[in-house]
């Protein structure tokens, strides 16, 4: 394969470079500038970098091959590899389709990870790929809490948004209590009203000085696709809605990238309020291998995006600082190189999933018998009493119309599951439009019962968020029709979550719509 024009111009820049500019620095000292970063850190970032380029050229390769089926990379974003260091692997992540830099980073907060021979493995759909199992090519890792995603654009940003929500609602929970969460996307997909919805959720619930500890990372290329972003538009649009929370970097600056991302986090995980990083990225070789870039870009234009090669920068930082010199940086080029090429060559060798029962192994089972156990369970006896307390059991009642018994089942069920959570329009205070959920947040307290805005897709996306968390979340939607505008999020998103990680991560929830229950013929409104 003929080397590429990022390869050529880093080859260019090595070859230009003196042997040894500055005497060599101890590694392990703290680097000048960069808050809490050695040496160390940075040769292992470009590591990182340089191994998410080597997988996308792998990609390709494979692709001509007709063994490999994903050609989207990561080249020019390689500046979220910084994310991956100052994350941790217990602030659950939604990432971007961009970040093979950020996830082979992450990867070394746990030596049981291989992250290029898992990403190739999805590359291939080989049944072995450890998260979707060659269902789908997804970032994603139980062990780094991240959460594999669909390529809707935006989807991911009302969940993401929904785990902030019910991390700052505490309870019982699978991560510590000063996590974050991370949300990576593009500047086109900051656009869409998915995005915008997510957003909105975030601003109302910290306008309320409730905490939702997200942090929003738009890694900006200037394109979506082909339709190029107007400059400025992103930090115009947001910046003002996030105020000091608002962090810009360039993304490939290494430097830059660490500094501000490092102040970003640290603002995110000690003040717990909503948090937007900027990352100014460039996007190289195309949006995937099938794209042909200079049918709508000039051959200006793609080399000026060519000279701003985050791993141009990062090389040219070591020399600088004496961290390496050319030699050291080509034997890590050249590493990677061969640890990619090798680690490709075993897993085309892989099995991929082989029959339908295969592909449809990880989806949830209906379990009839696990049913009929849990229908007739006894042990809540002493629960219920309590929680009807001098009103006495229900049964032992006269018979009421539907809406109260259906609001004597969920009593019993909130008594019964702590995890239960009840939200949804109206469903806390007036007790729901259609009076079902009267008197249910003054028996078991706002942080189970609550009210939310009037937006379906946030709704579904707290309710995602809460379930990854392990609450059993009970939202509501009003009415039939108002599900249509959040479809996506219940059809796409939370039905696919089992499925695309092997049931690694699950979000388990019991939706409630008054369908049809309102005016004759109107549409479930």
């Amino acid at each position: 394969m003929s080397a590429t024009a990022p390869e050529r111009r880093l080859e260019a820049l090595l070859d230009a470079a003196p042997a040894q500019r500055h005497a060599p620095v101890d590694p392990t000292t703290p680097v000048t500038g960069l808050p809490g970063a050695r040496g160390t850190d940075l040769i292992e970032l470009f590591e990182s970098q340089l191994l998410s380029r080597e997988l996308d050229y792998a990609a390709r390769a494979l692709r001509r091959r007709d063994i490999g089926y994903y050609t989207i990379g990561s080249a020019g974003h390689e500046g979220n590899v910084v994310l991956g260091r100052l994350s941790r692997p217990t602030d659950p992540a939604f990432l971007h389709y961009r970040s093979g830099a950020l996830v082979l980073e992450r990867g070394r907060h746990d030596p049981t990870v291989d992250g290029v021979r898992d990403t190739l493995l999805g590359m291939v759909a080989s049944r072995e790929e450890p998260m979707a199992g060659g269902r789908h090519k997804v970032w994603g890792s139980a062990p780094l809490w991240i959460v594999p995603q669909t390529s809707t654009i935006a989807s991911h940003l009302p969940k993401a948004v929904g785990t902030a929500v019910a991390l700052g609602r505490g309870g019982t929970l699978p991560v510590p209590r000063d996590s974050i969460v991370l949300c990576s996307f593009g500047d086109a997909s900051a656009n869409h009203s998915t995005a915008v919805g997510a957003f909105n959720m975030a601003a109302w619930t910290a306008y309320q000085q409730l905490p939702i500890p997200v942090l929003f990372v738009c890694e900006d290329n200037g394109l979506g696709i082909s339709v190029p972003t107007p400059g400025g538009w992103i930090a115009h649009r947001l910046r003002s809605q996030f105020g000091d929370a608002w962090f810009s970097a360039d993304g490939c600056d290494l430097a830059d990238a660490w500094r501000v991302a490092a102040a970003a986090v640290d603002h995110c995980r000690r003040t717990r309020r909503p948090t937007f990083l900027h990352l100014s990225v460039v996007r190289l070789l195309g949006h995937a291998g099938s794209d042909v870039e200079t049918a709508y870009r000039t051959v200006d234009a793609i080399a000026a995006d060519e000279v701003r090669d985050p791993l141009l920068g990062t090389a040219h930082l070591l020399l600088e600082r004496g961290l390496l010199n050319v030699a050291g940086i080509r034997a890590l080029w050249t590493a990677a190189r061969e640890r990619v090429a090798v680690t490709a060559e075993v897993v085309v060798t892989s099995p991929p999933l082989a029959s339908r029962d295969e592909v449809m192994a990880s989806l949830a089972p209906h379990r009839s018998d696990a049913v009929a156990r849990e229908a007739v369970r006894d042990d809540g006896g002493a629960v219920r009493e309590r929680a009807w307390g001098d009103a006495g059991l229900p049964e032992n009642g006269p018979p009421r119309h539907l809406a109260v018994q259906i609001n004597r089942a969920l009593t019993d069920l909130l008594a019964q599951y702590p995890e239960v959570l009840l939200f949804g329009e109206d469903v806390a205070r007036k007790g729901g439009v259609d009076h079902v959920t009267p008197g249910l947040q003054a028996r078991f307290g706002p942080r189970r019962v609550f009210d939310t805005l009037l937006d379906e897709q946030s709704i579904l996306g707290v309710a995602q968020g809460a379930a990854l968390l392990g609450a059993l979340p009970f939202p509501e939607i009003q009415y039939l029709a108002y599900l249509h505008n959040a479809i996506d999020q219940l059809r796409g998103e939370a039905a696919s979550l089992q499925f695309f990680s092997q049931g690694q991560f699950r979000n388990p929830m019991v939706l409630r719509i008054a369908g049809l229950g309102y005016q004759k013929g109107f549409g479930g409104h």
